[in-house]
């Protein structure tokens, strides 16, 4: 399994349960059963009505690119390493978009396009947490 240099990740008190079903190499979302609506990021309240009454639903784990960024620098030193390296902001299924980094594709502008069809997959990053990712399908 490969292994992404990443900074640390330290879950705030609503995304542990992100995290540890990442651990088991599950893409979850939260979800608003007020209106209805799966939103990203975790947190304790509905971004669309501002309801509190939020379940976690299991994510189809496919989406496309809306907008991606070819790095060939990077100021973060637990990235430096890793340059070239793409990430990507990611409109799953589901409605949400999520920012990404993408693996199993070339770092380069011919390969990677907006609309591309992705999906999850989870890699470990370095502090042994695993991150959903996404790859082409």
């Amino acid at each position: 399994m490969a292994i992404f240099p990443q900074p640390i990740i330290s879950p705030s008190p609503d995304a542990v349960e992100f995290w540890e079903s990442a651990r088991e190499q599950r893409l979850i979302l939260p979800f608003c059963n007020a209106c209805q609506a799966h939103f990203f990021y975790p947190r304790s309240g509905c971004p669309s009505c501002g309801s509190r009454d939020i379940a976690w639903v299991q994510a189809s784990g496919r989406g496309e690119i809306y907008s991606y960024c070819i790095h060939y620098s990077t100021s973060i030193p637990e990235l430096r390493n890793a340059v070239p390296f793409v990430t990507a902001l990611v409109t799953l299924e589901e409605g949400p978009r999520m920012m990404t980094c993408l693996v199993d594709v070339e770092p380069e502008p011919m390969a990677v396009h907006c609309g591309m069809a992705v999906e999850v997959t989870f890699v470990k990053s370095t502090n042994g947490f695993m991150v959903p990712m996404f790859r082409p399908t």
